[in-house]
């Protein structure tokens, strides 16, 4: 049975939840062959992660000819660079894989959208529609009617409720709660552990319980 080289954009600590769903995934079917790493970091270089290595910065993807691709950059530091990072990759839409780990939930009438990577024990809820290159981590739930746009981030331990609309490129902290029916931003920030019962603007910062204005943020566009 042949096997799908897969290329792994940044070697980040979420990019060790994408390395792990494939290892899954191979476990109950072989379907993918990791060809390596690619990271612009010059330290990274040559460096293994979970037995895949650096073999190349961003820039040089186009020359892995028959491969597929998925991003694995999205901590607070980068999350604003994904679509970048993408644009400079050079790899059309199509090439890029969806990787949902085995013990995640997809619903049937959800839509997951190319490029995006769902990890451990998280659950996209009926009706849910995630968008493309979207990074959800561990026990993370989407729920329904909820939308996600492209190029966000969401922690792990997140509660999105229904009705929730989330912009392009916003980045959701570990252990938030959103509450029905709110809205937020593109490029907007929710710090971990908040509870959002109100709309974030676009390229603000929101924390707490109840999630307020961190005006002073250095994560908040100017």
């Amino acid at each position: 049975m042949s096997v799908q080289p897969l290329v792994v954009l940044g070697a980040g600590g979420n990019s060790l939840g994408i390395l792990d769903a494939v290892e899954a995934l191979n476990a109950i079917r072989p379907t993918y062959r990791i060809e390596g790493i690619l990271d612009d970091t010059p330290e990274n270089q040559g460096r293994a992660i979970l037995g895949a290595r650096v073999i190349g910065k961003i820039e040089e993807a186009p020359r892995l000819e028959g491969c597929r691709f998925v991003n694995g950059i999205s901590s607070i530091a980068s999350f604003r660079k994904i679509p970048e990072v993408i644009r400079r990759s050079r790899i059309p839409l199509e090439r890029f894989e969806t990787i949902v780990h085995p013990r995640a939930t997809v619903a049937s009438s959800a839509r997951v959208g190319r490029g995006t990577a769902i990890l451990a024990g998280s659950v996209i809820c009926p009706e849910a529609v995630v968008g493309n290159h979207v990074i959800i981590l561990q026990n993370t739930t989407v729920n329904h009617h909820t939308r996600v746009g492209d190029f966000t981030t969401l922690s792990a331990g997140i509660t999105i409720l229904g009705y929730i609309e989330i912009g392009a490129n916003a980045f959701i902290g570990g252990g938030s709660s959103l509450a029905p029916m709110v809205k937020v931003g593109d490029g907007a920030v929710v710090g971990a552990g908040s509870v959002v019962i109100r709309d974030v603007p676009a390229g603000r910062v929101y924390a707490g319980n109840p999630a307020r204005e961190i005006a002073s943020s250095k994560h908040a566009l100017r």
